[in-house]
Order: C-alpha cells, then structure tokens, then sequence
C-alpha cells in the first residue's frame, strides 16, 4: 500500500474527501519510503496500516467538523500547565495525579484518535466508544506476555503525540520504523504544522468538554520552540532524571515497538539513535530556558518526586497558584496505590542491553549534567 492508497482508504471509511491541509503528506510518504526500504516491510505495513488510515480519517472527520462549526476556530485554549521532559522521566505519573483534579481537563486516550462527535462534560469517561475500547485494552493486557513499559487505558490521560501523530510528525511512528531518515526528519522539520492540527482538535472536544488543559508529552521538550509559540500563555512542568537511566529505559520501551512492528529488537539502530535523540530532550529547553521567565518553567526531579509524590505535587500546585485540596489528595493517593502493582511488574534494564557503556554516552548528556547536576540523584 502506498500514501495514496491509504489516504483513499481514510476518505473511503469516512465517506469525506477534503482535508483542510496537506501538512501530513510530506512525512507520510518519507514513512512509506522508509517502510519499502526495510525487509520488514510486509511485517511494518500490517502492523501499522490500520493505525495509519484511523489517523488520516480522524484528521478528516476533524476538519469537516471545523468546517460545520466555523464558530470554533478561534476559540482561546486554556493551557496553564504543560509537562515535558526525556522520556522515562516520570511524566505519565505526573499527568495522572493531575487528571485526579477536577479542576484540570486532560487530553483522554479515547477522544484524542477519536474526536468526533466530541463527547460531552459528563461523558468523558462513558462515551460507548471509550468504553468499547477499554473492554477491548481489559481482555488484551492479562494476555500480553511481558511486562508493559508504557501502559494507557482508553479512559486515562495520554500523551498530546497521539493527535500530532495524525500530522505524522510524532516519535510514535518512529518507535516502530527505525528509520534514521524519519528519525532525523523529526529533529529539524517544521513542527507548527503539528501543534496547529492539536490546537483544532482541542477546540473540537472543548466544544463540549470545556476545562482548564494539562497537556503531557515528553518531546513537547524535543519541540520546545514550537511549544512555547504554540501555548505562548502555558508553564511548563520539566521532569528530570539520570539520563542515562532513562536511556536505558527507553531502549527497553523502543524494543517493544520494534517487536510489535518488525517482528524483532533493531539493537544496532537503538545503539546508535537514542543518545543523541534523548539528549536533544534536554538540551533543547536548556538553551532556550535562559530567555524565558523565571516562572515560565519548574523543574521537577523523578527521583525527588517518586520519593513523595503527594509533596511533589503541593510544590507544582504552589508553583501555578493553586491549592491541593484535601479531597484531591486522597483522589491522588488512591491512584497511586492502584498504580503499585504496575510499577512492580517492570524488569530491569541497562545500558548494556543496547550495548552502551555510561563513558561512551556521557558526552551527549555532559551540558545538561553540568547544568542540572541533581539530574544524576538515582
């Protein structure tokens, strides 16, 4: 299947033909191109087709609402809070202890691939479509023979990289690719495309689900220049943690999206993709950071966090202004004793899974561990 063929695929499927913008069609083909290239590539398409088309009919279902509702498309978005960081930096916690609060609207797993009609207030969480989904993750997940380094139930906040995914400029495509052109096309390419289609969509599921947005993505930090343009009001929570820990842990994480998309671990392209790629997390933000407000960022430490989670979250709340209420609280500390047996079911890893050693790493994360020496706190 080529680009085309799946963009008839999605408008099939929808019954609509016009998308609003053809910002998606560059990286969509480099994609295919990279799928064609590997001997994977019957392995890659199937496991990626179906997902590839639901972006595409999604992004036209999108686009035909906004057409229907012109009145939309400049409504304010309010986004105090943004979190960011390396990935394996703690920031899925983070988003669900803040989607404990009420008073925060978070971007849910269900409604961000599948927007529309745009669910109302009060069904969120019960739309049959999240539901159904969540029926689906609950007969899946007891089956899955390992455990799960990132886990997202349909009802849950997720990460803003699933509507950008429907722009096809997102790490989630890259994660099962391995692609060193797609990899290093993320790095530079133009990426308001991507912000401006998440900002339609967020406009389409205020609609009707208004609230105050606490956004979550770890390469909102890789992206940081097109973050800040894109939210220019948001504060941004940045987690920190020992980067060579979290590379590991990323390994691990990107190995499972090869096996799902390859068939097999692609440890070579691991090797020589990821230090750099989490390096440009942290490093992006560090030199920008200098030209921004004091306030405009708070840093927050994994390790620091992990180790009282609850204070953890006093200091961001006291940071924005805002009080945790003690009713809040014990919403937060119920979710994270729910949480306990999913941490405890992770294996270890290491740098030398993917055969790193720290001195062959340590040069890509020198500026930051100088900057942020607190970093390093296992």
């Amino acid at each position: 299947m080529k680009a085309d063929e799946l963009i008839q695929a999605a408008q099939q499927r929808t019954g609509l033909e016009r998308f609003d913008s053809d910002s998606y069609r560059e990286p969509l083909e480099l994609i295919f191109a990279e799928i064609d290239a590997r001997p994977e590539r019957e392995t890659i398409a199937g496991a990626l087709q179906e997902e590839m088309t639901a972006a595409l009919a999604n992004r036209l279902r999108v686009d035909d609402y906004l057409r229907q509702h012109p009145e939309l498309d400049d409504t304010p978005l309010d986004v105090p809070i943004i979190v960011m960081g390396m990935p394996r930096t703690g920031t899925t916690v983070l988003s669900y202890l803040l989607d404990c609060d009420p008073r925060w609207r978070s971007l849910l797993n269900w409604e961000a691939v599948d927007s529309v009609p745009p669910p109302t207030t009060a069904t969120l969480r019960t739309d049959t479509r999240c539901v159904a989904k969540k029926e689906i993750q609950q007969k899946i997940l007891p089956n899955i023979p390992f455990a799960v380094p990132h886990w997202e139930w349909a009802d849950g906040p997720t990460e803003c990289i699933f509507v950008q995914a429907q722009d096809f400029k997102a790490l989630s495509w890259e994660a099962r690719l391995a692609s060193r052109r797609y990899a290093d096309y993320l790095l530079d390419c133009d990426m308001s495309t991507a912000y401006d289609y998440q900002k339609k969509v967020m406009r389409v599921l205020q609609s009707q689900a208004p609230g105050r947005w606490a956004l979550k993505m770890p390469s909102h930090s890789l992206h940081f220049r097109w973050a800040l343009e894109a939210f220019p009001d948001a504060r941004f929570v940045w987690t920190h943690r020992n980067p060579y820990h979290a590379l590991a842990s990323l390994g691990t994480t990107i190995s499972m999206g090869h096996m799902v998309a390859l068939g097999h671990v692609d440890t070579g392209f691991i090797h020589d993709v990821y230090p750099h790629q989490i390096a440009e997390h942290a490093n992006r933000p560090m030199r920008l950071r200098p030209s921004l407000p004091e306030d405009r960022v708070l840093d927050v430490y994994c390790a620091e966090f992990l180790n009282d989670p609850i204070a953890g979250m006093a200091g961001i709340y006291d940071w924005l202004g805002e009080e945790l209420a003690p009713g809040v609280e014990q919403v937060m500390r119920a979710w994270m004793a729910s949480d306990n047996e999913r941490q405890a079911g992770r294996g270890a890893y290491t740098l030398e899974d993917f055969g790193w050693t720290e001195a062959e790493v340590a040069p890509h994360f020198a500026e930051y561990l100088e900057t942020y020496p607190k970093a390093r706190e296992a």
